[in-house]
């Protein structure tokens, strides 16, 4: 029986006949329907019961790490199931900071020669390589979707596919909560910076963006809105919304391409920050966490609590005020 690590959830359960001496068993990664699971760590345990039916079963057990499975919201590096930070320097560098599943980051993974205009949003796997892919934003209001492919980095000579040819210079916020509609795509999530009004682009099987559906109008009260992927442990995708008064809100996904009615998540919340990133499991419990980096240029981490909320902040790091942009 094989269990992914963090949630307990079981994943794949294989049976056999009757052996002598050594009993031996292989996953190849994928579900009882061939599917792949999500790359990540995961718990194994064999039973063995005597062919004479008289004592008790033998078992033991471990752990494995998956890598090269279906791909993980925010995990661009280390194919681990946990996830990764970007950010962009004032001179162009793009770099992912990979999550050490202790909630910190690592190794860099970095790449020069972008323009420090660019809009950035990592992004889940569209093209079907089970890699997540990352769209920019030109300063031409020309969209982008990079596939850098699994723990490359994003260069300029990096694949990509068009998704249009302006226009996207009108949306001052772009972020994906994840699968918002139920067939496992992400999706993306933008406002429009006139009117305040909120935007879905789905996700579709061929790997495009469908044409926009408005799904809330005058958003102009909120500072913030983030893609926190799935805060609430209910398979689809959340936002966090900071208004004016430094409360936070949460809207959980409806699964359906909509959200619930906003709850109070905290009060007095993020003043001095002036990032705020869902950027995925970073711990590796399998819950969503936040990242946010104040004025003096400190790196704090939020655990979510798997429940639509999240735990008080924990410093993770400093000396981040040179970077321009963390997405």
């Amino acid at each position: 029986m094989f269990r992914n690590k963090a949630t307990g959830a079981t994943l794949r359960t294989l049976s056999g006949g009757a052996a002598h001496d050594a009993v031996r068993t292989s996953w190849n990664g994928g579900t009882s329907t061939g599917a792949y699971v999500p790359s990540g760590t995961y718990s194994w345990t064999l039973t063995v019961a005597p062919a004479d039916k008289h004592g008790a079963s033998a078992t033991a057990s471990g752990s494995l790490k998956l890598t090269g499975g279906a791909a993980v919201r925010r995990d661009h590096v280390g194919s681990d199931g946990i996830g990764d930070l970007l950010t962009l320097t004032p001179s162009g560098a793009l770099t992912f900071h990979q999550g050490d599943g202790a909630g910190k980051f690592s190794t860099k993974t970095t790449a020069s020669g972008r323009p420090a205009s660019i809009m950035a949003v990592p992004f889940g796997d569209l093209n079907g390589d089970r890699c997540d892919d990352v769209l920019v934003r030109l300063n031409s209001g020309a969209p982008r979707a990079y596939r850098p492919g699994c723990g490359k980095a994003l260069t300029a000579s990096t694949a990509y596919t068009t998704r249009g040819t302006s226009g996207w210079n009108q949306y001052n916020v772009l972020t994906s909560p994840g699968d918002m509609t139920g067939d496992g795509r992400a999706d993306l999530i933008a406002r429009q910076a006139s009117a305040g009004d909120i935007y879905l682009y789905k996700a579709t099987s061929s790997g495009t963006l469908s044409a926009r559906v408005k799904i809330f109008s005058k958003w102009t009260g909120y500072k913030k809105i983030i893609g926190v992927g799935d805060l609430n442990g209910d398979g689809y995708g959340d936002l966090l919304a900071q208004d004016t008064s430094n409360k936070l809100w949460r809207y959980a996904g409806t699964g359906t391409g909509s959200f619930r009615a906003r709850v109070e998540v905290a009060d007095n919340w993020g003043a001095s920050c002036n990032v705020v990133v869902g950027a995925g499991d970073i711990t590796g419990d399998g819950r969503a966490n936040i990242v946010s980096r104040d004025t003096s240029g400190k790196l704090w981490r939020n655990h979510g609590d798997g429940k639509g909320s999240i735990g008080p902040r924990a410093e993770i790091a400093t000396g981040w005020q040179g970077y321009k942009a963390l997405y």
